[in-house]
């Protein structure tokens, strides 16, 4: 009688199969079953001169005998305890229990030190650092895009032909990205910077965010909101340790790579792609027509520029989603919900873009001598983060893969100069101001 189904088997849904490596319960071992020599010459691990020897004679191939042959079982690490029939039922649950936990925690260091220090593995995943950095090449790669893109059609001063009415206020637009936008706005050189923070912004809000409706799952068209969502949701809530972690994030991949294959290094998708066309230029439209007023070049020649950075965006969503590790844009908030400003600088998460400037940044907040620390101004282009390694473990830990572009200098509204007096004259100059003091006075009673 095989023991999965003697009476108190505490595992009938294994079977025969165990997932470790050594046999943890010893089992009833079946007799040899009797083999005629004609049939085929059993093969037995022998020293060097013992098979330098026999390989002058002719051997048959060996040939399955259906798992009716007993296999070879490995010794027993003195390590562990001796499991005799004897022992009670409780105590070889235990002890399988016990084994199991040793396993997963051997495992889980053996991935630790398989990782380098930026959360890497060391072996066995060149693929995935190949896509990693690809990635990166990518992530800035747009970023040198929306930087020309804001600087060929924002900078410089605005023409009073290229004025068009205000669809949109500018508080409603910049003022959660920073306090002074107005100041930003009328600054020929600066005002890129604050159109390049809006584009990142728009990005973040619309393609690389997935948890609010109608906004990410771009390149999932109309199975986005319909779909993927909903059933993304209750799984990704349902996460409660690393295991269940490891297998979210697994299935995660495996069906963007299912839905949108990559075929001779082109995108194959298995749906109708023709709504994320549509959303793009959708996306595109809007966002020309709210920058429009600021701009000092027509931004209908910029629509294809403006176009491509959109899709690259929409890609690059995909090819995060497409990988066993978590990447996510992190956005750094001040004292409000919406405030993308006003938050301290850390060096280790952000980069300032004026550190190599010659001239000193304005403001209370300038030099990191200063008592209370550097302040962000505008926040410009997110960083970048991973949480676990590429091969899709350890979660528990996240590594800044890109730090984000900030500003930490102070914008302050330029003075206009003052003209001089037509007397030239310190004594007429004195003398109005005390007549105007006089008259005050005189009118004041």
């Amino acid at each position: 009688m095989p023991p999965t189904e003697q009476q108190g088997y505490p595992f009938p849904e294994v079977g025969d199969e165990w997932s470790d490596e050594e046999v943890l319960i010893p089992r009833q071992r079946r007799k040899t079953q009797y083999i005629p020599p004609l049939m085929f010459e059993k093969i037995t691990a022998t020293s060097a001169e013992s098979s330098s020897e026999d390989s002058s004679t002719p051997s048959p191939r060996p040939q399955r005998s259906g798992g009716k042959v007993s296999p070879n079982v490995p010794l027993k690490s003195p390590s562990r305890q001796s499991a005799s029939r004897g022992n009670s039922q409780d105590e070889l649950v235990q002890r399988f229990y016990q084994l199991t936990k040793e396993r997963d925690a051997l495992r889980k260091e053996l991935q630790r030190k398989s990782m380098g220090a930026n959360g890497t593995s060391t072996r066995g995943s060149k693929l995935y650092r190949t896509e990693e950095d690809t990635l990166i090449e990518e992530l800035f790669a747009l970023r040198h895009e929306i930087r020309n893109w804001s600087e060929e059609y924002f900078s410089g001063p605005i023409r009073a032909s290229n004025k068009r009415p205000y669809l949109t206020r500018a508080r409603e637009l910049f003022g959660n990205l920073t306090d002074n936008y107005h100041v930003y706005l009328k600054d020929p050189e600066d005002r890129p910077l604050l159109i390049q923070a809006y584009v990142w912004m728009r990005l973040q809000q619309k393609i690389f965010n997935n948890w609010q409706k109608g906004s990410g799952y771009v390149w999932a068209g109309k199975l986005g909101d319909k779909k993927l969502r909903d059933i993304n949701d209750t799984l990704r809530k349902a996460v409660k340790n690393e295991a269940e972690a490891e297998e979210y994030h697994r299935w995660r991949s495996l069906t963007v790579n299912l839905l949108v294959p990559q075929v001779d290094g082109k995108w194959r998708p298995t749906f109708d792609a023709t709504p994320v066309l549509k959303q793009i230029s959708r996306f595109c439209s809007r966002m020309r027509h709210k920058l429009r007023p600021w701009a000092t070049r027509s931004l209908s020649v910029g629509k294809e520029q403006l176009g491509t950075i959109v899709s690259a965006s929409v890609a690059l969503d995909l090819k995060m989603k497409r990988q066993r590790a978590d990447y996510r844009f992190v956005t750094f908030t001040g004292g409000k919900k919406d405030q993308y400003w006003g938050y301290g600088y850390y060096d280790s998460e952000m980069e300032d873009v004026y550190d190599d400037d010659s001239d000193d940044m304005g403001g209370g907040y300038g030099s990191s001598d200063n008592p209370r620390g550097r302040r962000v101004e505008l926040a410009l282009a997110p960083a970048l983060e991973r949480c676990g390694n590429a091969n899709g473990h350890v979660f528990d830990q996240s590594f800044m893969m890109v730090k984000a572009d900030v500003s930490c200098k102070r914008l302050e509204k330029r003075k206009k100069p003052q003209p001089r007096p037509r007397g030239g004259g310190g004594g007429s100059v004195v003398g109005g101001r005390g007549a105007n003091n006089r008259f005050s006075g005189f009118w004041g009673r």
